[in-house]
This record gives structure tokens, sequence and C-alpha cells, in this order.
């Protein structure tokens, strides 16, 4: 790695932890409401990630005039400076607080769901502020493990590790073995996983707005194969707060082609995500390049 590189990590990680520091001192809801503010600031500064924002939208609500797509595209940011802030003010939430900040509709599908005693795949997307949904699920009492990519800094990597498990959130890596993953749903616990991204795993081609997007197809895969139940759950801003949505399980297509039924889960799960943005478009992360990856880009 080069030195220039080294102290850019570097610096990274110092502000964060100042920054994380700074934001324990201050009353929770005015650092949410100032991180709300610097990200609003970050729309102005960031030109490509703003240019990848605005042209996600357009792209995928054409029937939206253009001052209400950039009102969205600056309530995108807005609210990922939110996240930011919260999540590094998860120190403050606990048991007897998080009523207070977090409602959830539907916890009954998730209770049903793990009375089957197979272990419960919660399917889930980088919508609202997607880390409370498991702090919130966790302080409640339910077994919540995820998986999660780690970050090119360990050091970052350990940090986020860190608040999670602060909350009872048991972190399993991608790159770890797939024995955890097996082990938890054995104990019928549940594993939140996030398939609403373009990544370096292995998926498969399903319809996004319309698009065809590069779609991770563990979920689906390990779904197939363990006869975990599969339950969407997605947490929304509401106001200052948050509310969480949990629905019913999603009954798997199945036939003796595990190829084509992967495929075919990906695009039912795909389609429930998609829902939800539509519900809430200003909630979802579209300064990620989701259509980046093409078929003929996969050998």
């Amino acid at each position: 790695m080069k030195k220039t590189q080294k102290f850019i990590r570097w610096l990274i990680y110092i502000n964060l932890k100042i920054l994380h520091f700074v934001i324990l001192l201050l009353p929770f809801k005015f650092s949410v409401w100032f991180g709300g503010r610097l990200g609003t600031l970050t729309y102005y500064l960031l030109h490509r990630a703003r240019h990848i924002v605005l042209d996600n939208l357009i792209r995928c609500f054409p029937e939206k005039k253009h001052l209400e797509i950039k009102k969205i595209a600056r309530e995108v940011f807005s609210n990922q400076g939110k996240n930011l802030f919260e999540v590094l003010s998860f120190d403050k939430i606990n048991v007897a607080n998080v009523r207070e900040i977090v409602s959830a509709e539907g916890l009954d599908n998730l209770d049903d769901a793990l009375k089957e005693k197979k272990g419960v795949l919660i399917l889930g997307a980088h919508i609202g502020n997607w880390e409370l949904l498991g702090v919130y699920l966790s302080l409640l009492g339910y077994p919540i493990n995820v998986i999660a990519r780690r970050i090119y800094d360990e050091r970052l990597n350990k940090i986020l590790i860190d608040i999670r498990e602060s909350k009872g959130i048991r972190c399993i890596l991608r790159d770890e073995s797939s024995y955890q993953v097996l082990r938890c749903l054995r104990k019928n616990q549940a594993l939140g996983i996030l398939i609403d991204q373009d990544t370096k795993v292995q998926g498969v081609f399903v319809d996004f707005f319309g698009r065809l997007a590069y779609t991770p197809q563990g979920l689906a895969t390990i779904a197939l194969r363990t006869g975990a139940v599969v339950v969407p759950g997605f947490i929304v801003r509401d106001g200052n707060k948050h509310k969480i949505i949990i629905k019913p399980k999603v009954e798997l297509k199945r036939s003796e082609n595990e190829i084509q039924d992967i495929k075919d889960n990906t695009q039912e799960f795909t389609k429930i995500i998609e829902s939800m943005i539509r519900s809430y478009p200003s909630q979802w992360v579209w300064m990620h390049e989701r259509w980046k990856t093409r078929p003929e880009d996969i050998k």
C-alpha cells in the first residue's frame, strides 16, 4: 500500500474516532439533526455522488418532475448523515429508551417464523437506518446475527463490529466460514442479509426498476438448502422516529432446477425490496452504483 493511501486511511480513522467522541457528548436528537444538516451539505459538495443519485432517480422515476427528484436526492444525503450520527450514538440507546426512538409493526411475523424452529433469514436492504433495525430486535431479546462485508481498513472494520456487538448483534463477515451461518440457523436464530447492492459475491441478474441488476444470491441459496424461513424486515424514518416493518414470510419457489430456483427467488426478494424503495424513495442509498456490473462482465 502506498504511503499516501496509508496516510489517508489513518486520517479517516482518527477523524472518525474524534467524531465518535464528540457525538457522544451531544444530546441524541441534536446530533441526529446536525448529522442531517451535514448530509445535506455533502449533496452540494460531492459532485460525483450527487450525479449518481440524480441519474438513478431520473431513470427509476421518469414520472417525477425534476424539482421533486432534486428534493428526494437532498433527502437521500440527509438520511445518510443522520444514519452516521445515529450509529455513532448507539451507546445511548438501550432497552429502557429504544421504544421512544423506534416503533415496530409485524413483529408477530418474526415470532411465527421462529416458532417453525428452522432459523430465520431476514431479507433486508439499505433503507432508512438499517443498522438500527438489528439493534432494536436485539435489545428486545431476539437472537440477531448479520452478514456483513469486511471494510477495507481493519481499524474501521473493528469500530463497526464493536458497535454492533455492544448491542448484542453477532457479526459474520462474508469471508468467514459458512459454518457460522449454518450454526446460527441450527440454533433457531435470526440472520440478517442485505441483497440490494452490486458487490463482488456470487450473484444473478434480476429485474430491478426495469433494468437488469447483478444481485447477491446468497440469501436464496441458504434458504433453499437449509429450509430457513425468509421474513422481509425493513426500517424507515417516520418523522423524528423510526418505524420497523416486518412482513409475512416469503413462500419459496422450488423445483428440480436449483439454479433457476435461486434466480426466481432472488427476483421475488428484489421485487419486495423495490416495493419498499418505491414507497420510501428518499431512504435508499441511491449513490450506490447498483447497475454497474453488466452481463458481459461475468465470465
